[in-house]
């Protein structure tokens, strides 16, 4: 490969943190793609094992886990801790490579991940749910269904697939490859049986007729099958069983393969987690990390920016919890109601491209259910009057909503709203989150979020 344009990608990556325009996760990789087109495959093929997980929800923590449970074990390799999970933003971590490193660990977005899999070619590929998100920019779910239908078929046999069998979509995916490995949850008290009115798939990928669910955990994610043509939820090698969810205090619950089964607590709150840490294990398991490592890398794992993380400022604990499409928001919604007593909400909401143009999904956030649990309630955002009407035909009153108008507002009325040792909870989509915690970083509270390790 070229030593000029390696330089000049390094040397832009310099240059953007030293100018103070970003943590250079993008910009040397897609000035490197420019230079040389091919530079992705030809980097990709020095690692020895290449793990990739993709999703609408939970990538960026799931790939956290593996990542410090590969640490626990002293496992050498390069990841996209940063978040930046398109073709620029893999190409500039394994740009930044060390020579030692022979693992990769990447998260990579869904609608991106069909043109990167032939360039990457990972050893593992670990898909994990497909939700509804970003209209604008996505199309309609079944879109990128049959892209990663096309993707599949086209797999080398060679490469392991890690599927949630409680997704139904992605059930019907991994049925077409044979070297496949399901994981799900077993039944628990945290179910339900009504299904969601913002659900996505509900109709059997093989024969078009409704699904019949005896178990809903997420959206669309649970026990299924359809009576029509007898396809039904495979039976996972990975369970997730006695779940035990402490509201905002974390998660515990039982992992299981044919091999072991272990006691897994996270200091991250929600069923959510629950499968994310489950895909964990099972990736793990998969590249023959130790049971012991796993579940201390687990236990011992910290929120991803953005994702239950908290920051602390001027007395206040505020709660990050990343809320970007109806099943994610309406997710964090029921974890905060397994949380005593009524809460300080501050909710943002952007429109810009990473978030997708288009903002009709909060009309599928069922904040209804946690109306009578609010104290106070903070809007801010470029589209926080969208989300002020949003509550107002929710019943809301408008004289107990506060519209704030950039985050240094924000802040400063959640600082004369909470007591000292008070808590918030804030849930912003992504780009409103980064101006978030970008907010937070100018007042010292927090770091930049590239500097993530």
């Amino acid at each position: 490969m070229s030593n000029i344009a390696l330089s000049l990608a390094k040397a832009a990556g310099w240059i953007s943190r030293a100018l103070g325009f970003g943590g250079g996760t993008t910009i040397p990789g897609m000035i490197l793609l420019k230079l040389r087109p091919r530079a992705l495959q030809e980097m990709a093929q020095e690692l020895e094992e290449i793990i990739i997980i993709s999703a609408t929800n939970g990538k960026t923590t799931t790939a956290r886990m593996v990542s410090h449970a590969a640490h626990e074990s002293e496992i050498s390799f390069v990841a996209n801790t940063s978040g930046a999970n398109l073709s620029s933003g893999i190409a500039t971590a394994l740009l930044q490579r060390n020579p030692d490193e022979r693992f990769g660990i990447f998260e990579i977005d869904e609608a991106a991940l069909p043109d990167l899999i032939p360039q990457i070619r990972p050893t593992v590929l670990v898909l994990m749910n497909l939700f509804r998100d970003q209209l604008d920019r996505y199309g309609e779910l079944e879109t990128t269904i049959q892209k990663w239908k096309e993707m599949i078929e086209s797999l080398p046999e060679t490469t392991k697939l890690i599927i949630n069998a409680d997704d139904p979509a992605l059930a019907y995916l991994g049925s077409l490859h044979q070297n496949v490995e399901f994981l799900g949850l077993e039944l628990t008290d945290y179910g339900s049986e009504t299904i969601p009115h913002a659900a996505d798939s509900l109709h059997c990928q093989k024969c078009d007729s409704p699904l019949n669910f005896k178990q809903v955990t997420i959206g669309h994610l649970g026990h299924w099958e359809c009576q029509n043509c007898g396809f039904r939820r495979p039976n996972p090698s990975f369970t997730g069983d006695k779940i035990n969810l402490k509201g905002l205090n974390g998660s515990e619950f039982i992992a299981a393969s044919k091999k072991d089964s272990l006691e897994i607590q996270i200091p991250l709150a929600g069923i959510h987690n629950v499968y994310n840490a489950l895909t964990a294990y099972a990736t793990c398991s998969t590249i023959d990390i130790s049971t012991t490592k796993i579940q201390k890398g687990l236990s011992t794992i910290s929120a991803a920016f953005g994702r239950n993380e908290i920051i602390n400022f001027d007395g206040i604990e505020l709660m990050i919890m990343l809320a970007k499409n109806p099943a994610g928001a309406n997710q964090n919604l029921k974890t905060l109601l397994l949380e005593e007593g009524n809460m300080h909400l501050a909710i943002l909401l952007n429109d810009r491209t990473a978030d997708g143009k288009d903002v009709s999904w909060i009309w599928d956030v069922d904040y209804e259910m946690i109306l009578d649990r609010i104290s106070s309630l903070t809007i801010s955002g470029d589209r926080a009057y969208d989300l002020a009407l949003r509550f107002h035909y929710s019943g809301f009153p408008a004289t107990s909503m506060h519209v704030a108008p950039s985050i240094q507002e924000l802040l400063e009325h959640l600082k004369s709203t909470i007591k000292t040792d008070g808590r918030a909870i804030a849930l912003p989509t992504y780009t409103s989150m980064l101006d978030l915690r970008a907010g937070l970083n100018k007042i010292g509270a927090t770091h930049s979020f590239w500097e993530e390790k």
